[in-house]
């Protein structure tokens, strides 16, 4: 299997293509002109966080991105422009069709490129079933929990952990955000197409050692229209 953060896999993506590159924090290149690369008030996010690992993993992430945008845009990483949208978004601070999202939990970071549309991506470590029992009803349409709870003890954590990074993805992918409502978005099992903000994204998600990942990116799907009436039946 080819190293999915290596430049050169950026450097090929093509029109309407996209690309997830997952790594341990460990293994994250190292940018050493990161300092001065920064989005506006990046740096004083990474200081806030209590943990030395959680700010080398907010840095491996950063670092990966650019590194990754600068082989897609032909540039040096340090001098790859990004800023802070809506809702404190990620974005690149010139005109370009390519997007990006990035994410960090425990010692896995992931970032997410997309040529024609928007993408979402999100790892998350793995929590105990406590914790997932008690965020459930934030963050699940009750259909959806119900059809949890009704599932063998030893497989709800994992499931709730899946949904909490697809959720995550699509919520980041349309600019939503943390502010975006979770229980209204519904996942299909195994992946597939999500419709929101009246855009498709197709979803997807897998497992990584004590911990999974999620993304979703924005593509063009047909819109099919029903209609119901006179002449109905003859059709």
């Amino acid at each position: 299997m080819p190293d999915p953060s290596s430049p050169v896999d950026a450097a090929r993506l093509g029109p309407a293509a996209s690309l997830l590159a997952i790594a341990r924090v460990a293994d994250a290149p190292v940018n050493p002109d990161l300092s001065i690369a920064l989005p506006a008030g990046e740096a004083a996010r990474i200081a806030r966080h209590v943990k030395a690992d959680d700010r080398a993993a907010r840095t491996a992430a950063w670092s990966l991105a650019r590194t990754l945008l600068g082989a897609a845009l032909g540039l040096p990483p340090a001098e790859v422009p990004v800023v802070r949208g809506a809702n404190g978004r990620p974005a690149l601070g010139i005109a370009s069709d390519l997007d990006f999202n990035l994410t960090h939990s425990g010692s896995w970071v992931a970032v997410g490129l997309a040529r024609g549309g928007t993408i979402g991506v999100d790892v998350e470590k793995a929590r105990g079933l406590d914790l997932w029992t008690r965020l459930a009803p934030d963050f699940m349409h009750d259909d959806d929990r119900a059809r949890w709870s009704a599932l063998p003890e030893g497989d709800r954590a994992a499931e709730a952990l899946r949904q909490w990074c697809g959720k995550e993805a699509v919520l980041k992918a349309t600019g939503e955000g943390l502010a975006g409502d979770a229980r209204g978005v519904r996942l299909p099992d195994g992946g597939g197409l999500v419709v929101r903000t009246g855009r498709a994204f197709l979803t997807g998600s897998g497992a990584l050692p004590a911990a999974a990942y999620a993304f979703a990116v924005e593509v063009e799907a047909p819109m099919l229209f029903l209609s119901a009436g006179a002449g109905w039946e003859r059709m």
